[in-house]
């Protein structure tokens, strides 16, 4: 009958390098070792067998250790190269958009390029600039009764005003933009003179007095835009224009006092406290251009159309035959022209400094006179094209973020 033997071995191995011969021990299982011993060739097969095991393992151990030293130094070198190619990229990159905007960038030209980081600074999400400046307007209406083509005429000459003005840019997403100004004034000084005539193109005049001009302006203006960068030209400049569509809105609240009555007869019109109050609103278009010299220095200009709808109401205080507080109204449809002309010197990155000529003609064509009397009737009258003029200069700055 065969016997069943049992065996457990513990192999201990002392390695040195990866092809030493292994030491092997082993201990008694289940009977003793010594007689598993009397059989040669279990032992030599158990001790071939272990041999060729441990061998095989310590084998693959060192290969995997050589994988992973292997993987480290790849690792290392994928990450140099890795940024490496990101500073070769973001250096094309940046030659690229220099050559886009039309500069050849040279290496020992640094100053260029400090011009040209500072202009990268310029597209910016918001724009906010406040500007002062004087301003002086003209303004002449009149109106028509019968066959005689001017009967009434006010004529506001020489209205100087202290402006304030606040503007805002915001970069909606690419080159679209959406633009907003606000503007307010008042009057320092001015004269008007009001005139009465019984014949045909001013004659025969009857009536007149003399006053001093007051109040305030007010201008509101809307508008969509989108830039449009064109080519470059010599020594590093570019031009860029921008068409903008917007809608506008211009009050002036003028009033009359210290006046004299100076035909028929001379005398102080005590208590006079006239008011006319105009409004020009509608859309309008228009185009900016900047031309951006290289630098710090811009050239820059504007003009706007529009197309405006012309309301007035009037108050003359001292006039006992006709109505309070509405004496008179003006309704009439026109159009408008300004255009401005200046420079902007680049300060910092977030700040420049602008200088500002405007100038704004505005007319009527012809609308209707509606006068209230005081015993209740109304009568309408041709209101002849009504003109507005303005010049002003200002100084501001403008600060991007």
């Amino acid at each position: 009958m065969t016997e069943k033997i049992h065996y457990q071995l513990n192999i201990t191995v002392e390695q040195k390098s990866p092809f030493d011969t292994p030491a092997v021990q082993a201990t008694q299982g289940e009977r003793p070792f010594t007689q598993w011993m009397t059989s040669p060739f279990v032992l030599s097969s158990a001790v071939s067998c272990a041999y060729r095991s441990m061998n095989g393992v310590v084998t693959a151990v060192y290969r995997l250790k050589l994988s992973i030293a292997k993987a480290r130094a790849g690792l290392v070198y994928a990450s140099v190269s890795a940024m490496a190619l990101l500073a070769l990229a973001m250096t094309n990159a940046n030659a690229t958009d220099a050559v886009g905007r039309g500069f050849e960038v040279k290496a020992a030209d640094t100053q260029l390029a400090q011009r040209l980081a500072k202009r990268d600074a310029a597209d910016l999400p918001f724009v906010y600039s406040v500007s002062v400046g004087m301003r002086r307007d003209h303004l002449n209406w009149n109106i028509a009764n019968g066959n005689v083509n001017i009967a009434s005429e006010v004529d506001f000459a020489k209205t100087t005003l202290q402006q304030l003005r606040l503007a805002g840019e915001w970069n909606v997403i690419d080159a679209w933009a959406l633009r907003g100004m606000f503007s307010t004034g008042s009057v320092n000084s001015g004269t008007n003179r009001d005139s009465d005539y019984a014949a045909r193109d001013r004659t025969q005049e009857y009536a007149r007095s003399q006053s001093k001009t007051g109040g305030a302006v007010r201008d509101l203006s809307l508008a969509l835009a989108h830039k449009i960068k064109l080519g470059d030209f010599k020594q590093g400049g570019t031009l860029q224009l921008t068409p903008l569509l917007g809608l506008s809105i211009h009050q002036q609240s003028l009033t009359l006092y210290d006046g004299n009555q100076v035909m028929p007869t001379h005398g102080v019109l005590i208590g006079l406290n006239n008011s006319y109050d105009a409004v020009w609103q509608g859309p309008w278009i228009g185009m900016d251009a900047a031309f951006d010299f290289g630098g710090d220095l811009s050239l820059i200009s504007s003009v706007e159309y529009h197309w405006v709808n012309f309301r007035a109401e009037a108050n003359w205080n001292l006039r006992n035959d006709l109505s309070h507080p509405v004496s008179f109204k003006h309704v009439a449809n026109g159009h408008g022209l300004s255009a401005s002309l200046g420079a902007a010197y680049q300060y910092s990155r977030p700040l420049s400094l602008h200088v500002l000529l405007e100038r704004q003609q505005w007319r009527t064509a012809t609308g209707y006179d509606q006068t209230n009397f005081s015993y209740g009737g109304t009568g309408y009258y041709t209101l002849n094209p009504v003109q507005w003029e303005s010049q002003a200069v200002s100084v501001g700055a403008s600060y991007q973020f």
